[in-house]
């Protein structure tokens, strides 16, 4: 009978330490779904940043080579 229930016991053992790693899993999983959701959000953000920043830039250097006299012309 003792045999017996050190068995169940180990069995109900390692079934509640499976149970608390699949939830240790759960939750680095969570963890990493958050984090990776987090990057691609800043990583959106700096891509809309970088082409409204080229956008303006090349509209300045047409500007700016538009105004620019023409070379060997004297007005």
């Amino acid at each position: 009978m003792t045999r017996l229930l050190i068995a169940l016991a180990g069995v109900v053992l390692l079934a509640v330490t499976a149970l608390a790693l699949v939830w240790l899993a759960g939750q680095l999983l969570v963890g990493l779904g958050a984090f990776v959701v987090g990057m691609a959000g800043v990583l959106a953000r700096l891509l809309r940043f970088l082409v409204v920043a080229g956008l303006l830039g090349g509209l300045t250097y047409f500007i700016a080579s538009a105004w620019r006299p023409a070379r060997g012309s004297r007005q």
